[in-house]
């Protein structure tokens, strides 16, 4: 009956929220992230915006995603021809320790496996 409110936008800005030079309130129905400048490969754009990489949203969905989330989001990368297993190492390479690492790596092995048997 009643339409469920629309999903957050997440925003990414290269900085930290302590930092009174980059802090900013976010506007309703958006979330701010703040985190060290990426680096160009981990960043793309679509349709004109902005994003960061597939690889690179996955490393950061696993933040907050269960195992079984995390893993459709490979599904769904792979079957949109998204799924670049050395652009996810090269990822995985460059971002800092984080404690989802260890689940994304051993998802990246188990399409690893299935991709390049």
């Amino acid at each position: 009956m009643f339409d469920a409110p629309p999903e957050p936008i997440h925003v990414l800005i290269p900085g930290s929220p302590e930092d009174p030079r980059t802090h900013r309130l976010a506007p309703p129905g958006v979330i701010f992230h703040y985190a060290p400048v990426l680096h160009p490969d981990d960043l793309d754009v679509v349709h004109g915006i902005p994003v960061t990489s597939v690889s690179r949203t996955l490393i950061d969905c696993a933040e907050d995603a269960d195992p079984v989330e995390l893993r459709d989001m490979f599904v769904r990368a792979h079957e949109r021809g998204l799924l670049d297993l050395e652009a996810m190492d090269a990822s995985l390479a460059r971002v800092e320790w984080r404690a989802s690492l260890p689940l994304v790596r051993e998802i990246v092995e188990e399409w690893r496996a299935r991709l390049c048997p």
